[in-house]
């Protein structure tokens, strides 16, 4: 059996997804649980370092389009309640 990872190739089209990978994971960078129950997924928890997260952003956006990540951006934004004259750094 090889130690190579397998990675499986989905049908769906490519903006149906956005993939995450860690090349190298440091010990307790990442922290991931899966709760099944009556041999079903129940739910999956992600937890990530709070160093981390913006590298974990940019490789989610790097999966969508510029036109799809403004969107999200400023519907979290919205959602938030963040005024976005908060976030322009002054010099």
């Amino acid at each position: 059996m090889a130690d190579d990872p397998v990675f499986t190739e989905t049908d769906d089209l490519a903006e149906s997804w956005v993939d995450v990978r860690m090349t190298d994971p440091q010990e307790g960078e990442w922290d991931v649980d899966v709760v099944i129950a009556e041999k079903q997924v129940e739910y999956v928890d992600l937890r990530i370092r709070p160093e981390l997260l913006e590298g974990f952003f940019e490789c989610l956006f790097d999966d969508l389009s510029d036109e799809r990540a403004r969107s999200l951006l400023a519907a979290t934004i919205e959602r938030q309640d963040i005024d976005p004259a908060m976030l322009v750094d002054e010099e």
